[in-house]
């Protein structure tokens, strides 16, 4: 199924934003049955050879356009962002030692999760696990992935995004490529169930902070009581429809507040979108002006803490990690440090081994089963109205805002 075929059987109704695109009642694998856990990942291109092809399929891909002219409108926009981008893409990829690592350490959580879902309890007896990857992007291919789990005899699927908040833009436009090579046939109907986020999970919170921690230890001991948090997550852009509401903002925002609560608010924090603009991914200087503001507000040592992804990425070691340093630096914060992905933190995959665990129903249930219940549901209270200036920057209060927020004009 090629892009195009893809937009055109592409869900992009509501379930884009509640996420119920499978049934939410657990799959009851019998004894002897396989699990097949597949982690729905961001990926990114092996090769240089790749790298239009991936870019094309990211822009080509989130929901929009429908079919017409609007289709190939979409299409041709796509091809020629996708070979602009290719030229620079490569140029920075070279300047982090030649590629993205995101692949391979995504295949080493593979690797850890297998080994911890072979020890879950309460399962029936000869219930065995197998993890895959699959990428909505093409790298690696959901097709690919499919054929692998039906060669390893695999007879009921957990479809586990690794993106802690729920967003149209990853795990909705994972779920609806799953369901669309589904109904097209090129993927096989198991029963299956989603999961749609863990944005305020215990032992997620817990891992986070503890790389926050690591973080801190990076700076001269008599820096670090001045350190503020500057929490970073890409930005989406804001739906159109009011009916439909996005829930990422709002989760993100949960996200910080629970990091925060575990460290009882012990020092200052603001939280920073990083939004694209709509055809290209040159990124918009959201994070920029927040590193100048903090700055001029007299900020001297900063650490960045990506919070809507999980493994190291593009984004962390060449935009955080090369280009708002060169930033930080230039506006006079002379101290700055990235939090390193979560990867294989003992915490967070113990965290994805419950997960896979809830999804799994140990007994039959006595009630109606939940057919295509809601997968994510708005968050009735944004924290941000509860964050005080002195924890978060004045402005904060004013940016960022999604349809779903009730802080944002004309919310419920």
């Amino acid at each position: 199924m090629s892009p195009r075929d893809l937009v055109k059987a592409y869900a992009s109704d509501e379930r884009l934003y509640s996420g119920r695109f499978f049934s939410q009642e657990p799959v009851r694998p019998g004894a002897g049955d396989k699990v097949g856990v597949v982690l729905l990942v961001p990926g990114a291109p092996e090769k240089k050879e790749d790298v239009y092809g991936y870019l094309y399929h990211r822009m080509m891909l989130p929901p929009g356009a429908r079919s017409g002219w609007k289709l190939w409108v979409r299409h041709l926009q796509s091809r020629l962002s996708a070979r602009l981008l290719s030229r620079q893409v490569l140029s920075e990829y070279s300047s982090i030692g030649g590629g993205s690592s995101i692949n391979r350490l995504n295949r080493e959580q593979c690797i850890d999760l297998t080994g911890r879902l072979k020890m879950l309890e309460g399962l029936p007896d000869g219930v065995k696990f197998s993890t895959y990857l699959a990428s909505p992007f093409g790298m690696p291919d959901m097709i690919d992935a499919s054929q692998k789990m039906d060669e390893d005899g695999v007879t009921h699927v957990v479809l586990l995004p690794m993106f802690p908040q729920y967003a149209t833009e990853t795990s909705g436009r994972a779920f609806a490529t799953w369901e669309a090579l589904i109904r097209s046939g090129e993927i096989k109907a198991w029963p299956t169930t989603s999961i749609g986020e863990f944005a305020t999970r215990e032992k997620y919170l817990l891992s986070v902070n503890e790389r926050i921690e690591q973080a801190l230890q990076r700076f001269p001991k008599h820096i670090r009581p001045d350190v503020e948090l500057l929490f970073a997550a890409h930005g989406i852009p804001a739906s159109e429809d009011p009916d439909n509401r996005d829930p990422y903002c709002c989760l993100v925002h949960n996200t910080v507040d629970g990091i925060m609560a575990l460290r009882g608010r012990d020092r200052d924090f603001s939280l920073s979108f990083v939004r694209r603009r709509k055809w290209t991914d040159q990124v918009t200087p959201d994070l920029q002006d927040r590193l100048r503001r903090m700055a001029r507000a007299g900020t001297r040592a900063v650490v960045v803490i990506p919070v809507d992804h999980v493994s190291e990425q593009f984004d962390t070691a060449f935009l955080l990690d090369v280009q708002m340093r060169g930033v930080a630096e230039a506006a006079g914060i002379p101290h700055y440090q990235v939090a390193s992905g979560l990867n294989c933190h003992p915490l967070f995959m113990e965290c994805l081994a419950e997960l896979v665990h809830d999804a799994l129903a140990h007994e039959p249930s006595d009630g109606p089963a939940d057919t295509y219940g809601p997968l994510v549901a708005v968050q009735p209270n944004c924290p941000r109205s509860e964050w005080s200036i002195g924890e978060a920057h004045a402005d904060d209060v004013t940016e960022a805002r999604c349809n779903a927020c009730p802080m944002a004009p004309g919310a419920a």
